[in-house]
């Protein structure tokens, strides 16, 4: 099936909204990517409604058309007709010199789908008065067509068999008209596309918007003069494009004699297209005129949409006044006119039902996907919050079961899970907290057992300069003795035979002197190395000093922080509670 809506996934932030006003289950699939949601179009589920085009705020959006095909093929010489839509009157800034410039560029003949508008109109009418059916769906609407062709067969036999108007004037311009040509329609939908590809009467889809936008990204200035149409004036069709247009053209010509109810708007009509199919027949309207667009085709899905709906109205009425003016006898001669010229059989249309795959999850499935989500109670299963695009959780879980969406895109989970993240957080910031105040309380204990040492260290050296000072006393009575000795050796010399006992006396003084000076002296080199010693540990308590200081500090900072988050955090937790 071709793919109309395009989808740029990389601008895609996974906001849900296409989710939100896509009329089909499954037609837009939210996955997870590298952590991050996204959505992608399924094509073959898709109606090509347009609501995610419009409903997109980031650009990802779009939908593709036949204009630049419809461009090449004229270029290369293919013969082409075309019809425009009555939209084409609201939107550009003046239609008739598009018909020029559509003319120049080769073109061969250029028809109003108004035209086809009033032969729908009358083929309705005889199509009623014929077969008398219970109530028909009108289908100028391709994506209501769509719909029910693809999700909602049980309505094909209330769809109404008379061909849309584009296709009614294809019809007339090859079977009436004789024009041989590939047709190509100036076209204010994107879905109209399906129809073209299911019926092979039109061959290209171009929209008014790509078309606009192509004339000014190649700088083409649209011809001073103005055209029309090659064929006769139509009549009210040209309203066919309004909401309850179809409505107001049977009106023209019955009156109230039949019941004419209307729907449109993507939030609306399909919702109305499933509550008559729950009808079965009861209390439903002769006709019932749908359009997807809430402000019907003028402001279609390929629309210019640089003017507002009063404006466009305003130009409508314009167009209908005019039509208004003429006498009843017009009208009538028209459809006297169709009557005796159309076969109304070649106007007729047989549907072929679109094999879709539909989801049915069971009850467990459902009750799975509720506990990926974390939802056990009554109350959590019907958040209904609607942040995912579905209308009520029981939808998201069923999509979920399906593989429509991801547990992950449910802002209810999310938050259950922050919150559930955020207590574990508090908790073990609380425990952190703890644990930090242990530490302080260590490195507390280690700075006073550094002051203690550095203390113990002052009296080792107190002590150091006291053996300092008695070191240099022994020293110096080393000294008074050595003289002494040396005073005692020269008398004792003196003295002779009787002066040796005392000489020997006086050696060994004199050795005591000397014994005295030496330890003296090596006490110095071990006082001198231990005050080193004790210079590098003061030196390394101090820096062990200073790292304790600043780590007190940093702790107390992280200490008090982490306190202020966890006080934060509880108010928040509790303020949820409540």
């Amino acid at each position: 099936m071709r793919e109309l809506i395009s989808n740029d996934v990389a601008t895609c932030v996974g906001c849900n909204r296409c989710i939100r006003v896509c009329p089909i289950e499954g037609a837009n699939i939210a996955y997870g990517d590298a952590g991050r949601i996204k959505v992608k179009v399924d094509s073959n589920r898709c109606i090509a409604c347009g609501a995610c085009i419009h409903a997109c705020p980031h650009n990802c959006r779009g939908y593709n058309d036949d204009t630049e095909r419809f461009i090449n093929d004229l270029r290369n010489g293919v013969p082409i007709s075309l019809f425009a839509a009555p939209a084409n009157r609201a939107n550009g800034e003046n239609w008739g010199r598009l018909l020029t410039w559509l003319r120049e560029i080769g073109v061969k003949k250029i028809y109003d789908v108004s035209l086809g508008a009033d032969i729908c109109t009358w083929a309705h009418i005889r199509y009623i008065q014929k077969n008398a059916p219970e109530s028909i769906i009108t289908q100028p609407c391709p994506a209501i067509v769509n719909y029910v062709l693809m999700h909602k067969r049980e309505l094909m036999p209330y769809l109404s068999p008379v061909h849309s108007p584009m296709l009614c004037t294809a019809i007339f311009m090859k079977k009436y008209e004789g024009i041989n040509d590939k047709i190509a329609a100036l076209s204010p939908c994107i879905a109209k596309a399906r129809e073209f590809d299911a019926t092979q009467y039109v061959q290209y889809n171009v929209t008014l918007k790509k078309l606009y936008d192509y004339i000014e990204q190649n700088g083409i200035e649209l011809p001073s003069e103005e055209s029309g149409f090659d064929h006769a004036e139509s009549s009210l069709g040209c309203l066919y494009s309004m909401p309850g247009g179809l409505k107001e053209n049977v009106e023209l010509y019955l009156g109230k004699a039949v019941r004419i109810d209307k729907s449109e708007g993507q939030g609306v009509v399909y919702r109305a297209l499933n509550e008559f199919a729950e009808k079965r027949g009861v209390n439903l309207p002769a006709i019932f005129d749908v359009l997807n667009c809430p402000e019907g085709c003028n402001l279609g899905t390929g629309c210019v949409h640089e003017r507002d709906v009063f404006d466009v109205n305003a130009i409508m009425d314009a167009a209908r006044q005019n039509v208004l003016a003429r006498s009843r006898e017009d009208f009538d001669a028209l459809y006297d006119e169709y009557d005796q010229t159309l076969n109304l059989n070649d106007f007729i249309r047989k549907y072929t039902p679109e094999h879709v795959h539909q989801f049915a999850p069971t009850e467990r499935d459902i009750e799975n996907s509720f506990r990926q989500l974390g939802k056990e109670t009554e109350t959590e299963q019907k958040f209904n919050c609607t942040a995912c695009g579905s209308d009520t959780c029981r939808d998201m879980a069923k999509k979920i079961a399906c593989g429509l969406n991801i547990p992950t895109n449910c802002i209810q989970k999310v938050r259950n899970d922050v919150n559930r993240e955020q207590h574990f957080l508090i908790d073990m910031s609380t425990e952190n907290l703890t644990n930090i105040n242990q530490i302080r309380a260590d490195i507390s204990n280690v700075n006073e057992l550094c002051n203690v040492i550095v203390n113990s260290v002052s009296d080792v050296n107190a002590a150091i300069e006291q053996y300092n000072k008695m070191a240099t006393a022994i020293d110096k009575i080393a000294m008074q003795i050595n003289i002494i000795s040396l005073n005692a050796s020269v008398e004792a010399a003196r003295a002779g035979e009787q002066g040796k006992a005392f000489a020997v006396v006086a050696a060994e003084v004199r050795n005591l002197a000397h014994s005295s000076k030496d330890t003296v002296s090596q006490t110095q080199q071990i006082e001198e190395h231990a005050t080193n010693s004790i210079k590098n540990i003061n030196d390394l308590i101090g820096q062990i000093s200073t790292e304790i200081k600043r780590t007190v500090h940093d702790i107390s900072d992280v200490s008090e922080k982490t306190k202020t988050a966890v006080d934060r955090a509880t108010q928040v937790r509790l303020h949820d509670e409540l």
